[in-house]
């Protein structure tokens, strides 16, 4: 799935949009998602009226919210009839799924509120959370509380990771392995890519309960049950033996701990894969994962020259790192 970065807007929507013109643009992209105008749109050629009916948007705002996305070039005007441009039915329905839709918009109102706080954050030094006096919450947290919240984070990863799974499918050799693990594998999108690109493969997904339900189903859909299970379990607890290769994919900083875990519990000559957004070596690349540092993010804060140090430390031989896709690493270590 590609993103939508401003080069693919038209020129004279990009000629309107310095730095605050942005920020606040992006916001009201992030709300037409939320209210999910472009999939109510698809294929479809309404008034205002109608689409104030659908919508719900009181009629103060409706005509400048619609008119706004018109200068965006997302949607088409004509009279008093709206449709979505070519580059919206690209990016906003085939590129992304309902779930997208539902839970990247919902994570993006809340990011905004966020960076709202940033100058009591960089002067205080203390986390957002505590700016904002809420309390902290991880996603294992989250998800127990809320399935249905979990469900669509964990099938929005499925389509977002499309693409980094068929660059690890091509850049990882796995003709002399048997069984993965997949560790805090979440919708399994990594080890679905891998098993059909190497179908002597059998796979297994160590996640929480709410994603492995969701995973499975996303396993079954692929019609690969015979090939794919999960594990209900924590990694941070312990790891089970009996595969040879142990990935850790898009899961944020891997500690030492882990690391050894998994050298530990991998066989003679076994592999330990890591494969995710690692910083460059003057840690000024990529800048999502350095901006998402503010607002409690995931995000490694590694560089992918530190990782492979962090693999020799913990015993691994024959290191191998590769930029696969973008800003996404592959490191490989062998024990």
């Amino acid at each position: 799935m590609e993103r939508l970065t401003l080069d693919y807007l038209p020129r004279e929507v990009l000629a309107k949009l310095d730095l605050e013109t942005t920020f606040m643009a992006s916001r009201l992209v992030i709300e037409a998602e939320r209210l999910q105008v472009f999939r109510k749109l698809q294929n479809k050629k309404l008034s205002a009226d109608k689409i104030e009916s659908i919508l719900n948007i009181h009629p103060r705002y409706l005509i400048f919210f619609l008119n706004a996305l018109v200068s965006l070039g997302l949607l088409h005007k004509k009279d008093d009839v709206y449709w979505n441009s070519h580059l919206t039915e690209k990016f906003f329905i085939q590129e992304r799924s309902i779930y997208w839709t539902r839970q990247f918009s919902t994570e993006g109102v809340e990011n905004f509120r966020r960076f709202a706080n940033l100058e009591k954050v960089l002067v205080s030094g203390k986390d957002y959370r505590e700016v904002m006096k809420q309390e902290p919450q991880s996603y294992i947290e989250e998800f127990h509380k809320d399935p249905k919240q979990a469900e669509d984070f964990t099938y929005m990863l499925y389509y977002y990771h499309q693409q980094d799974a068929q660059a690890l499918a091509q850049h990882l050799d796995l003709r002399d392995f048997r069984k993965v693990l997949d560790v805090g594998g979440g919708s399994g999108v990594m080890s679905i890519t891998l098993v059909k690109q190497y179908p002597h493969l059998c796979a297994s997904i160590l996640e929480i309960e709410p994603v492995c339900k969701t995973a499975q189903q996303i396993i079954h859909q692929q019609g690969l049950t015979k090939h794919i299970n999960t594990i209900v379990g924590n990694m941070n607890e312990d790891l089970p033996i009996g595969y040879d290769v142990i990935m850790f994919c898009d899961i944020g900083s891997v500690e030492e701990n882990l690391l050894k875990k998994a050298y530990n519990r991998l066989p003679r000559n076994g592999m330990v894969v890591l494969v995710d957004r690692y910083l460059s070596e003057e840690r000024t690349d990529p800048l999502d994962s350095i901006l998402h540092q503010f607002i409690g993010s995931s995000f490694p804060i590694e560089t992918h020259e530190e990782m492979v140090d962090q693999l020799h430390i913990c015993g691994f031989k024959n290191i191998l790192k590769k930029n696969i896709y973008k800003d996404v690493w592959m490191i490989t270590g062998r024990t």
